[in-house]
């Protein structure tokens, strides 16, 4: 990712556009759940930045996270405070691979005893 692309924002308005075209949203239910105007929910899609608040409540309204997506499209190496909601699933995978190494023991000795 070069120096360009990280100081550059991604444009907020076609990130909802977008999300608003793929979901087939349309912009005048979108502004009566928002208690907006219909001009409202179009400046949006054509604003470069936008408040958090107002994004904040667009992803309350329609159930996706927008703060993800911008995040998605940060360098990995950034840090974060959010919690890694991987991390059950790595402790799962570690205990299975464990378990597997027991099974596999246990067959291998099972197949030894057979043979003699």
């Amino acid at each position: 990712m070069s120096e360009k692309t990280i100081l550059t924002p991604p444009h907020i308005g076609n990130m909802l556009k977008n999300h608003f075209r793929k979901q087939r949203l349309r912009r005048g239910a979108l502004a009566r759940h928002l208690q907006k105007s219909y001009s409202t929910v179009y400046e949006y899609q054509k604003a470069e930045s936008m408040r958090t608040h107002t994004l904040w409540q667009l992803c309350i309204t329609i159930k996706h996270n927008f703060f993800l997506d911008l995040a998605a499209q940060l360098p990995p190496d950034f840090t974060t405070n959010a919690p890694d909601q991987t991390l059950p699933l790595q402790q799962r995978i570690a205990a299975l691979e464990e378990e597997n190494k027991v099974l596999t023991t246990k067959v291998e000795t099972l197949m030894a005893v057979v043979r003699k």
